[in-house]
């Protein structure tokens, strides 16, 4: 029992250490909602349904996915927490469909280098065209 209880505090400690190390995220992007319109009741194909923070800096990971404003306007802000790894990263943010497609997360206008350090904003602007 002891041993049991020692493995639960253990995992409490390790859950709370990492949300004190986490950085937070600040970021806002320009998206143009005229030439491609954001779902809606009346707006149901061709049109975005959301869009997605990617870590590119290796192997794509997404980091978060970002609602639509309401109503469909820029700049989209959001907010995220983030954690190791640490130092400079290259995040892409993507529009994605309602069907599922995306824009091009390799697109030097999508990119951005960021600065990821335990404990500090890190601050993204891009625009998304």
């Amino acid at each position: 029992m002891k041993f049991l209880l020692a493995i639960c505090a253990c995992l409490l400690m390790g859950s709370w250490t990492c949300e004190a190390f986490a950085a937070t995220a600040n970021g806002s992007f320009n998206f143009d909602f005229a030439s491609d319109p954001a779902c809606s009741a009346g707006v149901t194909v061709d049109c975005i349904d959301h869009f997605e923070i990617w870590d590119v800096t290796g192997p794509p990971k997404k980091l978060t996915t970002v609602a639509l404003p309401n109503p469909a306007a820029s700049p989209v802000n959001f907010n995220f927490k983030v954690g190791p790894p640490y130092g400079p990263r290259k995040w892409s943010a993507v529009a994605v469909a309602k069907d599922g497609t995306s824009s091009d997360m390799t697109a030097p206008q999508s990119q951005g280098t960021v600065n990821v350090r335990p404990g500090a904003p890190a601050a993204f602007v891009v625009n998304l065209d």
